[in-house]
């Protein structure tokens, strides 16, 4: 049976998921394991560190690695895996859970590096008919389950595999440690089918505009490389200001990227984006047509962080029959800072760069006239390494506004909840009786 600290490591986790910002994080699940290793449930471990924390444990006992295509923690909270309950509450040795563990497959080379002999069984011919002598993991892939109605059924079968499985290696040989986990988890293979799903409904929808989605961009040169990303097109907003309105313009043609440098060496560059020519078959609406829009962000580096130093804006642009142009306007951008070596992600929809202001001297003129909105967008200009962005530096902070409200509320019943224990330990035993042949006791305000 999994252990108290195990479900409420389980509790704490599913809580939290909303919160952890993961790639590929699965269950990992030991029994018949003695060990005194503890996880923090809002960190995920690698397989480096996994291995590490129950090496000790596993010394002279045979490892029997259980590895499933796709896994997750509601899978536990479930009855499709009572077969595996059952078969850890027979062995007192006890259980190890940890909840979020990154790089799984890796599982078999940490513990060949760790001295242990991998062996992969394909079927139960390859089973040792034998005790076996020294370190020895054996690497058992069970059938693949399926999302839909199958997975139930097949989770369920799989369960009862690794049951039968187990219960004749402990035949030949008593110290046999089972470890069930998965190459992926299941829950983010759920929401890519259902972000599929949203996406193509959309695309019927409005087929123009989600032709632009997920558009990847590599700019490499001698110099260095960048890499840019758009969940969807961004949106340029300029306003009319004869009329006060403002005109949208969809952004959702791929842009061009003269001008853009990224120098290594320096740390320092400049990304441009030129759209232009785009009407009538660029971005448009009742109110007007963008005729030529260059912008350029600004790239620099300081104290091991690259941010973006200055936005500028170049526009042509018809609104109401009227026309309006800039050159080199500067906007106002949003605060983009990164750890070199890393990316900056933003996925909900916010303000990249807006307003603008005119420089004379000492004199700084505002104006409120364009604005520049990205809905999914990510950027790393240095330290580009295995044609793929560094780990993420997010836009949003680990506090929410729902985080923050649940830690006030919870301060305030607290002081509520120590008010009134207070004032329980408090109260008084009476010291004194009233004897009716005596004098009434009467009790000061003081007393």
């Amino acid at each position: 049976m999994i252990p108290l600290t195990g479900i409420i490591s389980l509790v704490v986790f599913t809580l939290f998921s909303g919160v952890l910002c993961f790639e590929n994080n699965v269950p990992v699940y030991m029994w018949n394991i003695d060990t005194d290793a503890v996880v923090n449930p809002l960190h995920s471990l690698n397989a480096e560190e996994l291995v590490g924390k129950v090496s000790l444990s596993l010394e002279g006992k045979l490892v029997a690695l259980f590895m499933q295509d796709e896994l997750s923690v509601d899978d536990f909270k479930s009855n499709d895996l009572a077969a595996l309950k059952s078969l850890a509450e027979m062995d007192n040795d006890g259980t190890f859970y940890a909840p979020s563990v990154t790089k799984t497959t890796k599982l078999p080379e940490v513990l060949a590096a760790a001295g242990y002999n991998v062996v992969y069984v394909k079927s139960h011919q390859d089973l040792p008919t034998s005790a076996v002598v020294g370190k020895t993991v054996l690497v058992i892939d069970l059938p693949a389950t399926q999302l839909g109605d199958l997975r139930k059924e097949n989770l369920q079968l799989n369960s009862n595999a690794i049951t039968e499985i187990y219960e004749t290696l402990k035949s030949q040989q008593p110290d046999v440690v089972g470890i069930f986990t998965a190459k992926r988890n299941s829950q983010l293979q759920l929401d890519e089918s259902r972000r599929r799903i949203a996406r193509s409904a959309t695309a019927k929808s409005a087929p123009r505009e989600e032709t632009f989605v997920d558009k990847f961009y590599n700019i490499t040169q001698e110099s260095g490389k960048l890499f840019l990303f758009f969940e969807k097109a961004p949106i340029l907003k300029i306003k009319d200001e004869n009329k006060t309105a403002w005109a949208n313009f969809t952004l959702n043609v791929d842009p061009v990227f003269t001008g853009t440098v990224v120098n290594e060496t320096h740390k320092t560059g400049v990304l441009v984006l030129t759209y232009e020519a785009l009407a009538p078959s660029g971005p448009k609406n009742d109110s007007g047509f963008l005729t030529k829009a260059k912008i350029s962000f600004h790239l620099s580096t300081k104290r091991g962080y690259w941010y973006i130093n200055q936005t500028t804006i170049d526009f042509d642009v018809k609104i109401n029959d009227a026309t309006f142009k800039e050159d080199n306007l500067v906007l106002v951008t949003t605060d983009v800072s990164t750890p070199l070596g890393r990316s900056w992600h933003c996925t909900p929809k916010s303000r990249l760069a807006s307003y603008g202001y005119y420089f004379n001297g000492t004199i700084i003129k505002y104006t409120n006239k364009v604005i520049l909105e990205t809905d999914g967008f990510q950027l790393q200009p240095f330290k580009v390494s295995k044609d793929k962005f560094g780990d993420g530096y997010d836009c949003v902070g680990f506090f929410t506004e729902g985080i923050w409200a649940a830690i006030i509320l919870g301060l305030i019943i607290a002081m509520m909840l120590a008010w009134a224990i207070s004032m329980l330990a408090d109260v008084r035993t009476p010291d004194r009786y009233d004897d009716p042949k005596g004098k009434t006791i009467t009790i000061t305000a003081t007393e």
